[in-house]
């Protein structure tokens, strides 16, 4: 584009009748439009080089915050409507259009958020924003925003020469629960192993519910085997620990699949099969256990501790 054109675009976006914002990837703000400044109060010069929570009004929950910004960090334009504080004190309706920037590598690096100053949306077309990414049962991410932030973090370690690992997890035994003890049940244990799973890992770190009683979770920033070793160990114990659905104790395990990039290659596609194969090898063998299975030295790695008999316990709890 040319100098000119630049000029231009700059003063279009400048002499919007709506507020825009422009963000950092870490969300400093980098740009703002004269109609942000007479919606919020504040001048550019107040605003740039701080962060949008200048203009929070803690009606919006920490939930609402962590699941807007897992969505626009996967790559994804967000839409939803927030309470705004403005300099002077008093709040502002507004809905919010928040597009994610790309570089050449596919890596998000800026976001443009557009504001119309509207009326509250409605609980039901907020459901449906928050079920668009989200698993109904467990409130997880879904498989949908699970892949696009598998995405870009494949896309961020490319760029920045950085590991990453996928854990492809599945329950097992889960039909024998279904069976015997009913799917009501079954979706209960499923909520519990999503609230112990999400438990077990960093914050940094993301539990999705893929499908049925498969589960996925997105690990950054573990550059050692020991450190995955160590936290398949956690999760392994962690739902071994007997549940209590209904009146009845269910002891379950689940059997955990690793695939590393970039050792087992660079595409999406790659490394949830790899994980999922891993999978299906640590459940051949009895389930209870997590298998990393590398291209160039299969490590497996166990429980420590005795899987439970099989099928499930699922006794009356004692009075």
């Amino acid at each position: 584009m040319i100098e000119n054109d630049q000029q231009v675009l700059a003063r279009a976006w400048d002499a919007a009748a709506n507020p825009v914002l422009i963000t950092e990837r870490s969300g400093c703000i980098v740009w703002i439009n004269r109609a942000f400044c007479l919606m919020s109060g504040y001048s550019k010069p107040e605003l740039v080089g701080k962060t949008p929570h200048l203009l929070s009004s803690g009606r919006q929950s920490t939930t609402f915050y962590r699941n807007l910004w897992m969505t626009v960090m996967a790559g994804l334009t967000w839409q939803g409507e927030m309470v705004e504080r403005r300099k002077d004190g008093g709040t502002c309706t507004v809905n919010q259009i928040i597009t994610p920037v790309l570089d050449h590598y596919g890596v998000v690096t800026h976001f443009i958020a557009i504001l119309h100053n509207f009326s509250l949306m409605d609980d039901e077309r907020a459901a449906m924003q928050h079920l668009a990414f989200h698993d109904a049962l467990t409130g997880l991410p879904n498989r949908l925003l699970f892949l696009n932030l598998l995405n870009q973090a494949i896309n961020g370690a490319l760029k920045h020469q950085q590991p990453l690992a996928l854990m492809f997890i599945d329950l097992d035994h889960f039909k024998s629960i279904n069976d015997t003890l009913g799917h009501a049940c079954g979706d209960k244990l499923l909520v519990a192993v999503a609230e112990r799973l999400g438990q077990s890992v960093r914050r940094s770190d993301v539990v999705a519910r893929l499908s049925g009683d498969e589960f996925a979770i997105l690990i950054t920033g573990m550059d050692q085997i020991d450190q995955l070793e160590s936290l398949a160990n956690k999760l392994l114990a962690a739902i071994q620990q007997p549940f209590m659905m209904d009146g009845h104790r269910i002891e379950t395990a689940i059997s955990i699949g690793i695939s590393l990039f970039p050792d087992e290659g660079g595409s999406m596609e790659e490394l949830l099969a790899q994980a999922d194969r891993a999978m299906y090898l640590a459940k051949r063998n009895g389930g209870n256990a997590c298998r990393m299975s590398l291209v160039d030295r299969p490590i497996e790695l166990n429980a420590t501790r005795c899987p439970p008999t099989w099928p499930a316990s699922a006794t009356p709890a004692p009075e």
